[in-house]
């Protein structure tokens, strides 16, 4: 005889599989308080921001780019700095007439720091997607009850079978 309707429905129910959701549900609430919560922001500077142009590139002894030469205009005037190779991105030089903000302290200049973290919509709309598919999971899922935890737990769940 057919299955007829709740039959048939709890009949393709999704297996509980309950380290996938705990992991899922953990991960994702995570990442979205990190969206939330964290410090997004550029590193601090170290001095003033200042526009500058690159006047020349030196080169070191193997004829590759290694160090741009900056003219920088500060509150005492005209300055040349030099930023090596190393403090660009990808280590590439960039060439003469680049326009480029500056991190300029008396001592030193750096490029302007950037900020390197995965920026806020990403975070929240990846923990908010993951949430949201965790809860369609446990809703196609089923009533999770202790007689289902059990024997999914023990079998492993989504790794083990």
């Amino acid at each position: 005889m057919p299955l007829s309707g709740r039959a048939r429905r709890r009949a393709a129910r999704l297996p509980l599989w309950p380290r996938f959701a705990i992991v899922g549900v953990v991960a994702s609430t995570g990442l979205l308080l990190a969206g939330l919560f964290a410090d997004l922001g550029p590193p601090p500077q170290a001095g003033e921001l200042v526009p500058g142009t690159v006047v020349s590139v030196e080169t070191d002894r193997g004829g590759l780019p290694a160090t741009a030469l900056l003219g920088i205009e500060t509150v005492d005037g005209p300055v040349l700095c030099g930023i090596g190779r190393t403090a660009f991105p990808g280590e590439q030089v960039p060439p003469p007439g680049t326009r480029m903000t500056v991190d300029h302290t008396p001592t030193t200049c750096a490029p302007a720091p950037v900020s390197r973290e995965l920026p806020r919509w990403l975070l929240l709309s990846t923990g908010g997607g993951g949430l949201a598919l965790m809860v369609a999971y446990l809703w196609l899922a089923g009533p999770i009850t202790w007689a289902r935890f059990m024997p999914g737990w023990t079998r492993g769940g989504a790794w083990h079978g």
